[in-house]
């Protein structure tokens, strides 16, 4: 290699990273923005703000990241504590694209444990062809509930103690949310997007009345 030629090699090796160094500094800045942001929201509206969470959560999640709940804000509503988060998973759909998935998740606390469940509404195959029952799938014997939603859980026996006509009506009328799982006392819903803050009061608001409809049924 010619001198010149070194000398562009070398010239251009020197802009490159130093555009890489303006680009992380950049980024980390604009993330400390949004932080500053976010608790300056929690603040203002009395919720707590915790940036890394102690939680699983991201066990019961798209992608199983478990390390995927980044911001989670919590409070007391209406005597129940519930807290919403981000969640982020990243995937490589071809080996070398990589792409990230963001959702909005809201845990709720119930006042009695309940088998571990899942509930999620049925693709429009799983539909047409009528396929009430896979792998690991319980049946409620209401078919029209059947037909919409896939129910998982580990304990079929005992589903038809609590999940009772009025939670089925629920989610047949869209009154909770259509996705969400549950493991021991905490009441776990999901859906996809980016968490906005002026948005946190009404994920809250929506996983309440799904929340008081399971323990209304699990007894005294």
């Amino acid at each position: 290699m010619n001198e010149p030629l070194a000398g562009a090699a070398a010239a251009l090796c020197i802009v490159f990273a130093a555009l890489i160094a303006v680009i992380a500094v950049y980024s980390v800045r604009r993330e400390r923005r949004r932080k500053a942001r976010l608790q300056q929201w929690a603040d203002r509206n009395g919720w707590t703000l915790t940036l890394r969470p102690d939680v699983d959560w991201g066990r019961r999640l798209p992608g199983g990241n478990r390390h995927g709940v980044g911001p989670t804000f919590s409070a007391i509503l209406d005597g129940r504590p519930v807290s919403v988060a981000e969640y982020s998973v990243t995937d490589a759909s071809d080996g070398t694209t990589t792409n990230t998935h963001h959702h909005v998740v809201t845990v709720a606390r119930l006042s009695r444990p309940l088998p571990p469940t899942q509930v999620e509404p049925r693709g429009r195959t799983s539909r047409l062809k009528n396929r009430i029952l896979g792998p690991g799938d319980t049946a409620t014997g209401n078919p029209d509930f059947d037909r919409e939603f896939r129910i998982h859980t580990n304990d079929p026996a005992t589903l038809h103690h609590w999940f009772t006509a009025p939670l089925i009506t629920a989610h047949l009328t869209r009154q909770v949310p259509p996705s969400w799982s549950v493991q021991g006392t905490e009441l776990l819903c999901h859906q996809p997007g980016r968490l906005n803050p002026n948005q946190i009061r009404d994920h809250a608001a929506a996983v309440l009345p799904l929340a008081d409809q399971l323990d209304r049924h699990l007894g005294p």
